[in-house]
């Protein structure tokens, strides 16, 4: 049988830097989405303070900035998560030096992090300045871009990494001036903060290696789970040709085009208009834990998103209501698994089991035999009654249903 289609790509424009990323991505295993997501999470940390949004007033919305935290996550082996990876970290090395985020990999304590984002950001040595320009306009010392392949060994719970979570959370809101006194010995301020994240890792891993207070306080909410369409691990693509020179030029080319734009976006009526809309209307009810404080942030993720696209597709700093619907369409798609993924990593372990066995049945839609679903989750449990009593507890809540199958009573997700 083959993958699903990637939905995602039904929203991706028909022309400009994301078009052509896919262009010279699509003949792999990796998934649309995760290209997409990175690519936009390069723009993004290119971008840096340099464009802003502002809703509303400072007095009420603090200024907005496409500062994307986007986490690819699928099973250990599966997605090509780090290759996705890859592929935006190398066009980012080709940028011109004063165009290129400065990248902070793998293991950072919270006061390596801060001490890095308040040191110059490039060698102005080796770069020709115009006569009369202070070097220092090129140092935007605050920003740059988290980047990790396995986002548990960034986050995790050593004692080294303490702090780390309450860190980042503040540094998301991009502040103006923020000091460390808190963090750190000593006074270190850092000014006109802008942080991007760009990292990976398997659902596991983050309900393992991420501490409690992951959970807590909003950090989760401000990261973009982006998990593979069910069913598409199993396409196979043996040798992937190699992707044509040409267009990798060409993004290279666009991207050093919007990294040299500054200025403040506004948006139409008929975009702002859109967006009230919607806002008022998002639907939060029947949602609790990391997931409803998701939806509570998720209107900040959809404009970032539609700025980032914006970008790409004029030069107009503004944003126009087919972005945003474009935007969250695109958001809509990827939610189908960032939800559950988002319940399962933050699911109190000792429920790992019950996880479990909708993760399994996530994939089997038409439902599973009992013989067969515990045949495929016994290993993860504690005892043998503990699949009797999850299947029951998830039955009386509505979550499972009982069937009849060719094996005998069977299971399935209640719609």
């Amino acid at each position: 049988m083959s993958p699903p289609k990637d939905e995602v790509l039904n929203y991706i424009p028909e022309e400009g830097f994301f078009r052509i990323y896919y262009e010279m991505t699509k003949e792999t295993e990796v998934c649309p989405r995760f290209h997409f997501f990175v690519g936009a999470c390069i723009i993004g940390a290119t971008i840096a303070r340099k464009i802003s949004f502002q809703r509303s007033s400072a007095d009420i919305f603090p200024t907005l900035f496409p500062n994307p935290w986007i986490i690819l996550v699928a099973p250990q082996g599966a997605g090509h998560k780090t290759a996705a990876l890859s592929v935006g970290r190398k066009i980012l090395t080709k940028l011109p030096q004063h165009l290129q985020p400065r990248v902070m990999a793998a293991k950072l304590t919270p006061e390596a992090l801060v001490k890095t984002l308040a040191s110059p950001n490039i060698n102005v040595q080796n770069i020709q300045l115009p006569a009369g320009m202070n070097p220092n306009i090129l140092k935007p010392a605050s920003t740059g871009l988290l980047y990790s392949t396995e986002i548990g060994v960034l986050l995790g719970k050593e004692k080294y990494n303490t702090g780390m979570i309450a860190l980042l959370t503040e540094l998301y809101d991009c502040h103006e001036e923020w000091v460390s006194e808190t963090i750190m010995r000593g006074d270190q301020r850092l000014f006109n903060v802008c942080l991007s994240l760009l990292g990976a890792s398997t659902p596991d891993w983050l309900q393992s290696m991420l501490p409690a207070d992951a959970f807590k306080g909003g950090f989760m909410s401000r990261l973009l789970l982006v998990s593979m369409p069910v069913g598409w691990e199993k396409r196979r693509v043996a040798d992937p040709p190699k992707p044509a020179p040409a267009l990798r030029e060409q993004l290279i080319e666009i991207l050093t085009d919007i990294g040299g734009r500054a200025g403040k976006m506004t948006w139409t009526k008929e975009a702002k208009d859109f967006f009230e809309y919607w806002y008022v209307n998002l639907d939060r009810e029947g949602f609790t834990g990391p997931v409803a404080a998701y939806l509570e942030r998720k209107q900040d993720h959809l404009l970032r998103l539609a700025i980032i696209l914006q970008l790409t597709l004029s030069d107009d700093l503004t944003l126009t209501k087919e972005t945003l619907e474009r935007g969250l369409n695109i958001l809509n798609t990827i939610e189908r698994e960032t939800n559950p993924m988002v319940e399962y990593v933050s699911t109190e372990p000792r429920m790992r089991s019950a996880q479990t066995i909708l993760e399994i049945l996530r994939h089997h839609p038409s439902g599973l035999a009992e013989s067969k679903l515990l045949s495929l989750c016994w290993r993860q449990l504690s005892h043998p009654r503990e699949f009797d009593e999850i299947v029951g507890m998830l039955v009386k809540s509505r979550t499972l249903k009982i069937l009849q199958t060719e094996g005998g009573i069977g299971y399935e997700l209640n719609s």
